[in-house]
């Protein structure tokens, strides 16, 4: 019935995630979100423009193909495809070069790893991309890095920076431990390694599948809500800087009216794992979210700022539309959905 009225009521987008029927690429493509974001990538790939990858600006690489899988855009949309090739050949190439290994430990060499492999893959699979021989070996890459520290259940991530030279005061106490990054693969997970793991999750092997659900269940424990938001920052020395924070964790904020469009996106991305689904911080948080339903399972949040998916702004459902639309993807996810 829910999935019913949002057929009914909402615009072409979702419209088309839900159905998945092709007949409606054609108006997809003359929504005035998907012309902006679509123009965004296009302007990128004609310049082969690789810079500016991490960040939430428009101009943002992540936030434009972000943008673009939120808007129901993939592969199988050519005006898309053509668009974000240009990503696809440059990892190609970038998981071939060693000569990065070989480098000492730099901020260059962890944007290296966590820019141009992680933050550029991880809505690939989500897209279209998930056996893209660079988008697997980067999965499979992470997915082992990750669980290689999350299996020692450990939070004791901070060392002493007061003896570390060039860091400032107010950030000495929160200096994540250089053993964590010491090749320039960060061994905590960050929220691009949950949005790649959530589009790879069904296309993954038991073992794999197993090592993830072992990192979601570190995440979802005390030890990782005790810890700071950003984790810290880390420490790299040389350069005109010595540490720098660079690293976004989920949000796992309160229940409260405010919270609402971050405590969507974080149950969101986890609900792609089977440990989230048993979890007691997933029941609370639906069972706080199912306030907000009426008696036919219609969702409206108090909050403007729950992620748009093509919609009329000013259509007098918009808030119903769009909070009964991610309830209903956050319940259904691996079901039937891609991310």
């Amino acid at each position: 019935m829910r999935e019913q009225w949002l057929i009914e009521n909402v615009g072409i987008p979702i419209k088309y995630i839900l159905t998945n029927d092709k007949k409606y690429i054609p108006e997809v493509l003359e929504n005035s979100d998907v012309k902006y974001w679509l123009k965004k990538l296009k302007d990128r790939a004609e310049n082969k423009d690789l810079s500016n990858i991490h960040g939430s600006h428009d101009y943002r690489y992540e936030n434009i193909v972000k943008n673009c899988a939120v808007l129901g855009l993939s592969k199988e949309i050519p005006e898309f495809d053509e668009n974000i090739r240009y990503i696809l050949d440059f990892l190609h190439g970038h998981i071939q070069n060693k000569n990065i290994d070989r480098e000492s430990l730099s901020f260059g060499k962890i944007y290296a790893y966590r820019d141009y492999e992680t933050i550029l893959a991880c809505y690939l699979p989500s897209l279209g991309y998930q056996n893209d021989p660079a988008v697997k070996y980067i999965t499979e890459k992470r997915v082992n890095i990750v669980y290689n520290f999350t299996r020692q259940k450990r939070y004791d991530i901070y060392i002493d920076g007061s003896k570390l030279k060039g860091v400032k005061k107010e950030w000495q106490p929160y200096v994540i431990n250089p053993g964590l990054y010491a090749d320039g693969n960060i061994a905590l997970p960050s929220y691009h390694d949950y949005v790649l793991f959530a589009g790879m999750y069904k296309y993954l092997d038991k073992d794999s599948q197993d090592k993830i659900e072992n990192i979601i269940e570190w995440t979802l424990s005390d030890g990782y809500l005790n810890l700071r938001r950003r984790y810290g920052y880390f420490y790299a020395e040389g350069g005109s800087y010595n540490a720098k924070a660079i690293l976004i964790t989920l949000r796992f904020d309160d229940c409260a009216e405010e919270n609402i469009p971050s405590l969507l996106n974080t149950a969101y991305i986890l609900s792609y794992f089977k440990t989230t689904q048993n979890s007691n911080w997933f029941n609370m948080t639906l069972a706080y979210l199912d306030d907000f339903q009426n008696a036919d399972g219609i969702y409206k949040f108090p909050n403007n700022a729950i992620t748009n998916v093509g919609e009329n702004k000013k259509s007098k459902n918009y808030r119903e539309i769009l909070s009964t639309y991610w309830m209903h993807r956050i319940n259904n996810t691996t079901i039937k959905y891609p991310l």
